[in-house]
């Protein structure tokens, strides 16, 4: 009898509580490695709460959350990014009043000592500025300086010098130009391709829907839908509350 091996990122019964409003009520996620996972809902769903508490950036009330098959349970948020989780918040998190070489150079410590599959820091920078050679081109310029989307650029890159194999994506298109948004998430499918899984939070889901391979829809912190990408792209229900339709109030009904 086989044995399935458990996901690279599990989050089982999830609770998080904002003082007496609950934010998240038991959720489960499952997200495998290599993939690009999608995290669709309207704004106060639980989408970004859910990428917090996975960084532990914000406590949990009840539920686990397990990676490689450990419990991040009792981690604080920087031995979760030692693990190899790193997190990409909304607004890009950047440090705008140092330079986009500083920027990149302060997401190394975490493989200062060890590099889990060997890489030096010398490669990750190599693997950032083949993959956004604008940034290369600005090291030397203050972070805050940049573009929208070239800020978005160097909090993905950031990311990157961590060597993590997640990354926690939250809203990487916001603000940015159609054009820009096209760039980001063609970035996205690049850093995919290379070995890192992504859990994606994304208002355009459209977009996220094109390169992800399965989703989950969140709906007053509860999960109301979960497929495969071109399955969630399918449904009636996702169509009307996400895909275009603006007279929808973007909620499911999953009764």
């Amino acid at each position: 009898m086989s044995i399935t091996a458990p996901s690279l990122l599990e989050i089982r019964q999830l609770s998080v509580a904002y003082g007496a409003i609950k934010a998240l009520h038991g959720i489960n996620l499952q997200i495998n490695e290599g993939e690009i996972v999608s995290l669709l809902g309207a704004n106060g769903a639980g989408k970004t709460t859910t990428l917090r508490a996975i960084s532990r950036m914000l406590p949990m009330s009840e539920g686990e959350i397990l990676y490689q098959g450990n419990s991040l349970n009792n981690r604080l948020a920087h031995q979760v990014v030692g693990l190899g989780i790193a997190h990409v918040p909304e607004g890009r998190g950047i440090f705008p009043s140092l330079t986009v070489g500083e920027n990149l150079k302060l997401a190394t410590w975490t493989i200062r000592k060890k590099a889990s599959d060997g890489r030096s820091i010398s490669e990750l920078y190599r693997g950032v500025f083949e993959l956004f050679p604008r940034l290369e081109e600005r090291q030397s310029q203050i972070a805050g300086t940049l573009s929208g989307g070239e800020q978005q650029m160097l909090a993905l890159g950031r990311a990157m010098m961590t060597n993590c194999r997640v990354m926690l994506l939250d809203e990487p298109s916001m603000g940015l130009s159609p054009i820009l948004v096209k760039e980001v998430f063609k970035a996205i499918q690049a850093i995919n391709v290379k070995g890192t899984t992504v859990l994606l939070v994304e208002q355009n889901a459209n977009m996220a829907l094109k390169i992800a391979h399965r989703g989950y829809v969140l709906e007053n912190g509860r999960v109301a839908l979960a497929g495969s990408a071109s399955e969630l792209a399918l449904d009636s229900r996702v169509k009307e509350a996400y895909l275009g339709n603006k007279k929808q109030s973007n909620q499911i009904s999953v009764g």
